[in-house]
């Protein structure tokens, strides 16, 4: 049933498309105070499985608190003990033989930090990730919508027209249905439409037209399916880690690699499964239709047989192009976009939906501040639209040249999955404090204290990847422009050693909450022909919890368990910064010792007069 306004009444925020992005951004303004009308055609559309989604812990902190969906993502969500990355498991059975990379995000209760962390909501949404179907979601954060007195929620409405002022006045929201004749009014428009972008299209802001000139385009096809339990997932899938544990690969977000494609792998609850395929259209499957190349590119993985197959498809999709971008998020002319209806890039580290919460919340701020002071902060728009632009091109420099033959380099797999985690991970303290803000006030704004108010103030400059504290003060531009340059680079070597027939031996790192560094110090000893295991080192678990012999005088130190995890959030970027720098500075030393040694040995060839070479400077048999 509609909340009943009267003809003068002007909501302060229209909010176009009730998805998960704009249910939470209705949620995220009425709670600022603010009276928002949420629009949708909703009440007559076909039920839709969607895509399965891989939250990460920084989606799971607005939604466990703006979005009210804390116990429903506890208890009916598909637990997810982090994500696996693997190349080189086409045409296998197994996992053998294929280089590896791993974040294991697993201390969901029982777990010793759970136990021990002073306040365990603050915990869930800081280091719990989870796996979620996402229509349940959406239902559950719809009731939540409606039950809110600062909420008009018409559900079987479309925007027909926007219609912007040209000063201070009210817009105008045209809707396509008879028994909304009137115009809707109102300060701002938040576009949370998708795909349908109805505001860039509106305004000309879809910047992929005037700047996609690298040939770089992807497409997506993915299905849900049924039927799948753990009894689906051989012994196959079960990884033995250095510690001498067994974890199943199937319990985290799966990422299987090939040259030009790469494939998901999430399983839901009510043994349900999200399988998708999202590949480069330079190096498209050859079949005609995105349903022929979805099950060509699954049928080189002998590993999901058995899991899924066309008699337990639930429902498939497609997107022919997967990426685009704007050119601004958030107008001093009073609208914005969030989610799809901006900006996407890639499934790839499942970042969509977090990055559209990031631009939310930076947008509730300044809406809240014009409702309640009609004052524009121009000063914080301009710092929301460069940075989170360059944000958007950086997960973009993230996954293009994985998609090229370099992919299957095993020192490029490490080391450009070392760099990605370091630039996520140079959040971490950002993030931290601005899951401290979202916890104590659950997104209301009269629950915030003057300490509070101080700790938002400065999570507001420094909550953008390419605005960490870690960059001393670089520009957004000039680090999206340094980051590219290094994946480019270590992407050029990989092809080069690729093209001359070397081959490196598969390695594997397995990191996690409190193991964040890869022993990346091992890569010069490796030997030829010997897989090498870079994982790292657990550096909080008490030396009581530890197996019989293993642990060091470090762990015995007094120090209390959250005291070593608050060192670990702070020191991990650097360590994993440091990290990169060493493995880029031996990759290139070690590469330009091959080249020397090919052009003074001309037409030797292959792997092993280059490794030999190498042994040579090396005192080792490096090859890794």
């Amino acid at each position: 049933m509609h909340k009943e306004y009267s003809s003068s009444d002007c909501p302060d925020v229209i909010v176009v498309g009730a998805g998960i992005v704009g249910l939470t951004n209705a949620l995220q303004f009425a709670k600022r105070g603010l009276k928002v009308t949420l629009i949708d055609r909703i009440s007559i559309r076909k039920d839709s499985f969607k895509v399965g989604e891989s939250f990460l812990v920084f989606t799971s902190a607005f939604l466990r608190t703006v979005g009210e969906l804390d116990r429903f993502i506890s208890e009916e969500s598909f637990i997810k003990l982090g994500v696996w990355f693997t190349v080189g498991a086409e045409r296998k059975s197994d996992f053998s033989g294929t280089t590896e990379w791993a974040v294991n995000a697993d201390p969901h209760p029982p777990h010793y930090l759970f136990d021990l962390a002073p306040d365990q909501k603050w915990f869930r949404c800081m280091f719990l990730d989870m796996q979620i179907a996402r229509p349940d979601a959406e239902a559950a954060m719809r009731e939540a919508v409606r039950a809110h007195e600062n909420i008009r929620f018409l559900d079987d409405v479309r925007a027909r027209e926007i219609e912007l002022s040209e000063d201070d006045g009210p817009h105008r929201v045209h809707l396509d249905s008879p028994d909304h004749p009137e115009p809707l009014r109102a300060s701002w428009i938040m576009d949370c439409s998708g795909r349908n972008r109805v505001l860039a299209r509106k305004l000309d802001h879809r910047a992929e037209h005037r700047e996609l000139d690298d040939g770089f385009q992807t497409t997506a096809a993915w299905g849900q399916f049924s039927h799948v339990d753990d009894a689906k997932f051989g012994g196959q899938w079960t990884a033995l880690l250095r510690s001498g544990q067994c974890t199943p690969r199937d319990l985290y977000t799966v990422h299987l690699w090939g040259v030009g494609y790469w494939i998901w792998v999430i399983r839901l609850s009510q043994n349900r499964i999200s399988v998708g395929v999202t590949f480069d259209q330079r190096l498209a499957p050859p079949e005609r239709t995105p349903r022929e190349q979805f099950w060509s590119l699954i049928r080189r993985h002998p590993l999901l047989e058995g899991i899924i197959g066309e008699e337990t498809l639930l429902e498939f999709q497609s997107f022919r192009n997967v990426q685009h971008w704007t050119d601004r998020f958030v107008s001093e002319r009073r609208y914005a976009m969030a989610g799809d209806a901006g900006s996407i890039i890639d499934a790839y580290y499942s970042q969509g939906i977090a990055l559209a919460l990031v631009s939310s919340w930076h947008i509730a701020n300044i809406v809240e501040r014009h409702v309640k002071t009609r004052r524009i902060d121009q000063a914080y728009i301009d710092r929301v639209n460069e940075a989170t632009r360059q944000d958007w091109h950086m997960l973009r420099n993230m996954v293009r040249e994985k998609y090229t033959p370099a992919i299957e380099d095993p020192r490029f797999f490490l080391l450009s999955h070392i760099l990605d985690m370091a630039i996520f991970w140079c959040m971490g303290s950002t993030r931290a404090k601005l899951t401290r803000w979202l916890v104590r006030t659950e997104g209301y704004a009269d629950r915030e204290t003057p300490e509070l108010a101080r700790l938002r103030a400065g999570v507001e400059k420094r909550l953008f990847y390419s605005r960490s504290p870690y960059w001393l003060g670089l520009s957004p531009a000039r680090i999206e422009s340094i980051q590219r340059h290094l994946q480019a680079k270590i992407a050029e070597r990989a092809r080069w050693r690729l093209e001359h027939g070397i081959t490196l031996s598969p390695i594997t790192s397995v990191l996690s909450v409190t193991a964040p560094l890869p022993q990346i110090w091992k890569l010069p000893f490796a030997r030829k022909d010997r897989p090498v295991d870079l994982s790292g080192r657990d550096l909080v678990q008490p030396a009581s919890q530890r197996p019989p012999g293993t642990a060091s005088w470090f762990d015995a130190l007094p120090i209390s368990v959250n005291t070593k995890l608050d060192w670990v959030i702070r020191w991990r970027p650097l360590g994993l910064l440091g990290s990169f720098l060493f493995g880029y500075l031996y990759d290139a030393a070690d590469t330009g010792w091959r080249k020397l040694m090919l052009r003074l040995r001309p037409g030797r060839r292959g792997a092993g007069v280059l490794a030999h070479g190498a042994a040579g400077k090396n005192g080792s048999g490096s090859d890794a």
